[in-house]
This record gives C-alpha cells, structure tokens and sequence, in this order.
C-alpha cells in the first residue's frame, strides 16, 4: 500500500498541530434555552440600535446560580452573517450590579457600561436582555441566526433564534416558536448531545409544528437533521442499508427540501442548511442504487461547499466511506483537506464557535481529527492517518471526550495499516465503514456532551 504523504502533507500537518495547540481545554457543557423564545434587533446607520432578548420559563432555568458576587457572569449577542459569527467576544458584567428580586435576579446598568448591557432579568420565569448602542456589535442583517450565550460561574446557557419575520440592515425580528417547536428543538439536543435519547419525541412533535405551520423551517430543518442522524444510527454504511434506514433517508430529503427554501434563498439566510440538505441527498442516491440522484447529491455538495468554505468544506468528506480511493470524487476530498483546509483555516481565527469546540458541537476538532484519519487511511496515507487519531485522542482525554470515543481513536491509529490495505484492494464490498462509535451515528463524536 502506497504510504506517501502527498504534496499537501506538510499544509496538512500544519492544520493538525495548530489546531491541537488551540484546543487543550476541558469542553464545557451547555444548556439549550428554548421556550417561548423571541429577539429583537434595530440598527440605524449613525450607529445607534438596540436589542431585546427573550426567553420563557424554560426547563434550564428551573434552577439558577447566583450571580451576585463574588460570582462570575458573562454575556454574548451575536449573529451568523456572511459565515461567520459576528460579534464581541463574552463580556464580563460587574458582580456588584445583580440584585435578588422575586424569582430570581436582575442586573442594572442603566448606561450600558458593559457591551451596552442595560438590563438582564433571569428568572424561573424567564430570561430577557436589554442593550443598546453604543456598546455592542450591532446585529445587521440578513443573518443567518442570532444567538444569546450567558455564562453564571461556569453554566452556561445559550438560545438560538432562525426563524424571522424581518431580516435586513434596519431590523431583524425573530419569532416566538410554537410550543410543539421548542419542545421538539429541545428533544432533537437531547439526542444530539447524548443527554437522552428521545428521536422519536422529537421527530413527533416537530412533526405538529409543522403542522401547525408548515412555513416553520427550523422545525423542518430538525427533522431532516434527525431522520439523517437515524439512518446512520440504522446502518453505518450507505451501499448496504436496510429498508429502514433507506426509508429514513428519504424522509430526511422530504424534510430538507421543505426546510431549505425556508431558510437559504441561494444569497440570504443560512447558507449551512444547502450543506446538509446535500449530503441526505448525495447518500439518498447512493442507498436507493439511483446514480443521477447521487450525481446530482455529490455536485450539490460540493457546489455549498463554494458558497461556505468554512462550514460546509467539511461537507463533500460524506462521499468518502463511498467514493472509490482513485475516483475524481475522493480526489475533490483529498484536494479539500491538503490544499483548501490549510487555507480556511486562517479564517478560524476569532471563530472558535465553528471551527473548534466553542459551538454546539463540544467536541468538533476531535471528530474532524477522526474523520480526517479515516479519509487519509482510505487514500492509503497511513503516516497521516494515525497522527490524525492520535491527535484526536490526545485532545479528547484533555477536553473531558467520552473515554469508550478515545479509546476508538487509539484502536483506529493502530488497526490504519490493516484497513487502508482492505480499502485498496479490488472487492470494495469488504470496506470497512467509516467511524461508528458504537452505533451512535457519525454526529455523536462531535456533538454528545
């Protein structure tokens, strides 16, 4: 088996080491706030605006932390805009601000010394944030979400807004979800993040709020997202599914299509959905035996990964369990990660959300380090491959990585050589699938908790 590094190894290897130097730190788990959530923001081209915030009596602030000194709290608004998280980095509010009022607390600072941060009322009713310019980073729209993160010595919680009602450079107005919405966004996290496996709740009662409004495009995007999660928790590899999985697949399609329109018109909103969309797609084809399906699935992705290389780049890598090792297919993948990913990734600078382990996925780098590790093993890179596992592995014992991922990790650096071997030879029928931990479909090494 042929184990040259290629001309991208040393691009390759720079990502790696630079990625792992940054990463050293226990991930720290989050709560999802999403009861009765809405959002407000108005901009004016002096530079004036403000920002209303609010959430309902939601299960994460049943219990609340004290954040009166000598506590520690911390607050971000910020907006996904031109792909990118935009906004000032977690601000420090003065401990001395809070006071203890019914049901909670409330921090005062009616000049919004602290990113113009006016007001902050947390509640077993409620969350709600006030702010206004001078101070914060605006949000201008057309964005693709914003997002509340607020951190009470350690805790932290954040609330995620999609779904608008106006979104452009005057005013950006997130709508109130419906309670069948919140309840099955916060199912779909309990499942993404390994809390608790509730797929079927979620999937049910996104279902009624779509129902209810079939224009709710998070909640199709949810479902898409979690019959995609299913099918690869039903077979871990798309050439030989079973009835169900295929039949999961095709849901997670119906899903998306519904979702995307909603969400990305091809210039605004979330250019990360075209991304997903094209992947359920591409393995859509590939499960049901439809070439123009697959064709047309591996084109979508790779045309999202133009419109966000630093998201969606990643993308593409889903036709590697698929794709042959010497097909144009693998070597679009190969060209990503030596020639492309070296250069993204001086855009991850300030953008720990997306390409470390900042965001929603707690453990991103380790997952992308496994992957990574498989598509090089494939592609017969073994040297690459195994610093790749290791690499993941290192910084999963560090980041607090479920221990049975990190042992995988070790097992797959050291069982690279006897794979890339099966991968090369001319019966692809005994590949071995790409990383499964276990039957918990490829999301869990990035994103269980």
């Amino acid at each position: 088996m042929n184990d040259s590094s290629g001309s991208g190894a040393p691009r390759s290897l720079l990502l790696l080491l630079c990625a792992a130097a940054l990463a050293p730190r226990p991930a720290a788990a989050f709560e999802i706030l999403t009861r009765d959530k809405d959002a407000r923001f108005v901009h004016d081209e002096s530079g004036g605006g403000w920002s209303h915030v609010r959430v309902g009596a939601d299960r994460a602030l049943r219990e609340l932390e004290d954040p009166r000194c000598p506590a520690v709290s911390k607050i971000r608004v910020s907006s996904y805009k031109d792909n990118r998280v935009v906004g000032e980095p977690l601000a420090e509010l003065p401990c001395s601000e809070w006071r203890k009022i019914p049901d909670g607390f409330l921090y005062s600072d009616p000049a919004g010394s602290v990113a113009g941060i006016e007001k902050v009322r947390y509640t077993t009713r409620g969350l709600e944030v006030h702010a206004a310019a001078p101070g914060p980073t605006p949000i201008v729209g057309p964005v693709g979400f914003t997002q509340l993160n607020l951190e009470i010595d350690g805790r932290r919680f954040i609330a995620r807004f999609h779904d608008f009602t106006r979104n452009d450079d005057v005013s950006v107005v997130a709508k109130r979800p419906s309670r069948a919405a919140a309840d099955g966004e916060a199912a779909f996290w309990d499942t993404l993040l390994g809390n608790a496996n509730r797929d079927l709740e979620s999937l049910e009662l996104l279902g009624r709020a779509t129902q209810q409004n079939p224009r709710d495009g998070r909640s199709h995007f949810l479902t898409g997202m979690m019959h995609l999660q299913r099918s690869e928790r039903t077979d871990t590899d798309p050439r030989h599914m079973s009835a169900a999985g295929r039949l999961e697949l095709l849901r997670a399609v119906q899903a998306f299509d519904r979702a995307t329109p909603l969400l990305w018109d091809g210039v605004r909103g979330d250019s990360r959905v075209p991304g997903f969309a094209s992947a359920a797609l591409y393995k859509k084809g590939v499960a049901y035996g439809e070439p123009d399906t697959t064709a047309r699935g591996f084109q979508a992705m790779s045309d999202a990964a133009d419109v966000n290389p630093l998201f969606n780049g990643f993308i593409p890598f889903g036709a590697g369990p698929i794709a042959p090792p010497d097909s144009d297919e693998y070597a679009l993948i190969l060209h990503l990660l030596d020639d492309v990913f070296p250069t993204v990734f001086a855009d991850c600078v300030g953008q720990n959300e997306i390409c470390f382990n900042g965001g929603l996925a707690p453990h991103n780098l380790e997952g992308t380090f496994v992957l990574s590790g498989d598509l090089y093993t494939k592609a017969g890179r073994i040297a690459e491959a195994q610093r790749f596992y290791e690499n993941a592995a290192d910084a999963g014992e560090i980041s607090g990585w479920n221990p049975r991922f990190v042992a995988r990790a070790r097992e797959l650096a050291a069982t690279a050589p006897e794979r890339a071997d099966l991968y090369g030879n001319d019966d692809p029928d005994d590949d071995p699938p790409f990383t499964d931990f276990g039957g918990a479909g490829n999301c869990a090494y990035c994103h269980n908790q």
